[in-house]
């Protein structure tokens, strides 16, 4: 469960939205044999929450809205967003269903390559953060 210091109504189903979000993320990277870049925008919360509809009510529920349709209590809302964008790179770790690979050296067909990002791949797909690294079945 994530961490916050806003008050939130439904947290429970906040964190089932987003690990349902994980799980399609991971049935199309291994359907599609992906690659995920965590610095870039294939596991970004902020793109995410841009395209889900529940993900927006279940987050604005918690919130005041004005007669404009405006969140009222706008830095609590930011404040929110970025501990669920924090929490949404930690589920996508912690899941089980990725492997994670740090940016860094690798050792890929006798040489050294280096990634200049945070990757994750479908558990066991990937031997490194390459694309030459799938491994064969």
């Amino acid at each position: 469960m994530f961490q916050t210091k806003i008050k939130l109504n439904n947290t429970g189903k906040i964190d089932a939205i987003l690990k349902e979000i994980v799980l399609k993320t991971h049935e199309e990277a291994l359907e599609e044999k992906l690659l995920l870049c965590m610095e870039c925008g294939d596991v970004d919360f902020y793109i995410t929450y841009s395209n889900n509809e529940e993900l927006q009510d279940a987050i604005n529920e918690n919130f005041e809205i004005d007669e404009c349709g405006e969140i009222m209590k706008i830095d609590e809302h930011q404040e929110l967003m970025d501990d669920l964008f924090d929490y949404f790179l930690i589920i996508h770790k912690e899941s089980e269903l990725f492997d994670y690979f740090p940016a860094g050296p690798y050792a890929l067909g006798g040489e050294i390559r280096e990634s200049d990002t945070d990757m994750l791949a479908p558990k066991g797909l990937y031997s490194a953060p390459f694309e030459d690294a799938l491994k064969e079945w």
